[in-house]
């Protein structure tokens, strides 16, 4: 009620008491008295009920001003969260400048490499290594492969020269699964070149003709650091999952490139918690002062390593743990061979007594059938990797 309306009725109540009886032709008395004080009374009650509703109504706006309040609130946090998370998947200035001397460093091997083959056209094929002939296990013992494509080696040349421009390289994975109970622990990543149509150039196939053309090592560079980059883009939707990669000898020994590669590590040591690097035996037995010292820069960042390609078990256990070692991958023909049957080389028992004394796992690896992993799990191992578990299958970039 307006507060003008007030005031007269605020004097009306006043009066009303002697005006009632003057109406009436009465002396003023004590009635006229109580009316006067009533009325008031009724007028200063409506007067502050009507000022508690007011207030009532101004409360009500408020709460709801406040509550659309909250709930803008509550959306501008959303949108900041979502907004920190994409800041987030941008990578940092020190990593772009890092992949971009990687990149540039890798792009000017094969260009150079590339360009020699293609002025001198020719590709004489050399005698694979001992890491290569690796890769090349007899077709039945390493399950499925794909199949030889019919290319000649300039073309070939050109797919791997297009594999650094065009960004061609797919990387694979292959689990490494808990036993008994065949749950996928790990997984190891594998690079593969693929032609035009997107189908897979074996291993076999490229390599001599990288060796041939002085491309290997360049080739091996690219493969780590494409691995590396696809292992982080999958970390950050599935954080918990842990990657073995694969580096050559040839890379360790790669001064320049190497040298960008640590920086490139020393920016992405959040990847210590799901990345494995993984070397041949032959490499960590090698005494070249470079392979020594990139292997202690690796551990000091805090990566975990792994030994592969076993050709004998004449290993220190206590050295290797202290040099970083933590996981050992062993050919399951190996390891048949010498801990099963009378003339058994190794203790099981003591063997794995001794490497979780060290806190390392063995893992056994090319396990292609049922009969062979029955005759292993007689063993006791706890990690099993090969076909009868999962071929490797593409990743989606």
């Amino acid at each position: 009620m307006s507060k003008i309306l007030i005031i007269p009725l605020f004097i009306v109540a006043l009066v009303s008491g002697p005006l009632y009886e003057i109406l009436i032709k009465e002396t003023i008395s004590t009635l006229s008295f109580v009316i006067s004080v009533t009325s008031t009374s009724l007028v200063i009650i409506i007067n502050i009920l009507l000022q508690l509703r007011k207030i009532n109504r101004k409360n009500r706006q408020v709460s709801i001003d406040l509550e659309n309040t909250k709930e803008i609130v509550l959306k501008i946090e959303v949108q900041l969260k979502e907004l920190q998370k994409r800041i987030d998947k941008l990578p940092q200035t020190e990593n772009v400048a890092s992949e971009l001397r990687i990149l540039r460093g890798l792009m000017k091997q094969v260009t150079e490499k590339v360009g020699e083959t293609q002025t001198t056209k020719n590709i004489p094929l050399e005698m694979k290594t001992d890491d290569d002939k690796a890769n090349q296990k007899d077709p039945k013992k390493a399950g499925p492969r794909e199949p030889f494509l019919n290319y000649d080696d300039t073309e070939i040349l050109a797919f791997l020269d297009r594999a650094v421009r065009e960004d061609r390289v797919q990387l694979y994975v292959q689990p490494t699964v808990r036993l008994p109970q065949r749950i996928p622990a790990f997984y190891e990543c594998f690079s593969r070149i693929t032609d035009n149509e997107g189908n897979i150039i074996r291993p076999e196939q490229y390599l001599p003709v990288s060796d041939a053309a002085g491309l290997t090592a360049a080739l091996d560079n690219l493969l780590l650091f494409r691995c590396v980059q696809l292992v982080r883009q999958t970390r950050r939707e599935q954080p918990n999952i842990l990657f073995f990669c694969n580096i050559s000898n040839k890379t360790l020994t790669d001064i320049e490139f190497f040298t960008d590669f640590i920086d490139f590590m020393a920016n992405n040591t959040q990847l210590a918690s799901s990345l494995i690097f993984e070397f041949s035996q032959n490499t960590i037995e090698d005494s070249t002062f470079e392979i020594h010292t990139n292997l202690k820069r690796l551990a000091g960042l805090g990566f975990r390593l792994a030994v592969d390609q076993l050709k004998d078990l004449n290993f220190d256990l206590s050295t290797l743990s202290s040099k970083g070692f933590k996981f050992i991958k062993i050919d399951a023909h190996l390891l048949h061979e010498v801990a099963k049957g009378e003339g058994a080389l190794i203790n099981m028992n003591s063997l794995k007594g001794a490497m979780d004394r060290q806190a390392m796992d063995l893992i056994v690896e090319k396990i292609e059938t049922e009969e062979m992993l029955l005759e292993l799990l007689d063993l006791k191992i706890d990690f099993g990797q090969g076909y009868l578990f999962g071929e490797p299958k593409a990743v989606e970039k």
